[in-house]
């Protein structure tokens, strides 16, 4: 009969940690997938403050949606803090299982001074240099976009996700950076929209 050698799972164990930190220190973003690498990280010290963290910080966590994240940040822009889990949880929907997933991770501090994020691109306004400094985005999209709009304004993230056919890990990539509004929207041709926009200064994504 077969016996495990003693200390072996905590031997094993040891060893998942010191992979998740070497991954960890190679590409600080790393998606944690599951309960088990939730609790690894946080272990190792990894922390994700609710107040501040961004868009792809948020990615990393298992269970994640774009809209959730999207919320978020809209929650960051207005200045409003959550403070512990349970306000988390009615901001966004989120089941009690998930959120107890997330929560080694979670820290909760107050801020006093406002987040510096991005700028909001108007996405039935911008042009096209603007729509391509945007992450994920590619100039096919891009095109498609320009032409989408003219048959209509986007009437939110979620039509646009629909009509671009957008995966949800680039809605998420996109998170905290788009709005639909007003526009005005050129008639241009998606085709001249690639042309540098000589008449405005370049598009900044932030500092």
């Amino acid at each position: 009969m077969a016996t495990t050698a003693p200390g072996r799972d905590g031997h094993d164990e040891a060893v998942e940690l010191e992979l998740l930190s070497l991954k960890l220190h190679q590409n600080p973003c790393l998606s944690l997938p599951d309960e088990a690498s939730v609790q690894r990280a946080a272990r190792l010290g990894v922390q994700l403050d609710v107040n501040r963290a961004p868009a792809a910080q948020w990615q990393r966590l298992p269970g994640m949606h774009w809209q959730w994240i999207e919320r978020l940040l809209q929650l960051q822009r207005r200045g409003t803090h959550l403070h512990d889990l349970a306000e988390l949880g009615q901001q966004l929907g989120v089941s009690p299982a998930l959120l107890r997933l997330w929560q080694p991770v979670l820290v909760f501090r107050s801020h006093g001074d406002p987040p510096r994020l991005p700028p909001l691109v108007d996405v039935n306004g911008a042009n096209g240099p603007q729509l391509r400094s945007l992450p994920g985005l590619d100039g096919d999209q891009v095109a498609l976009l320009l032409r989408e709009r003219q048959r209509g304004r986007f009437l939110s993230l979620t039509d646009l996700q629909s009509r671009l056919r957008l995966p949800d890990p680039m809605m998420a990539a996109l998170a905290g950076r788009l709005h639909c509004g007003r526009g005005p929207v050129s008639p241009d041709l998606p085709s001249r929209a690639f042309e540098p926009d000589r008449s405005s200064p370049p598009f900044s994504a932030g500092p």
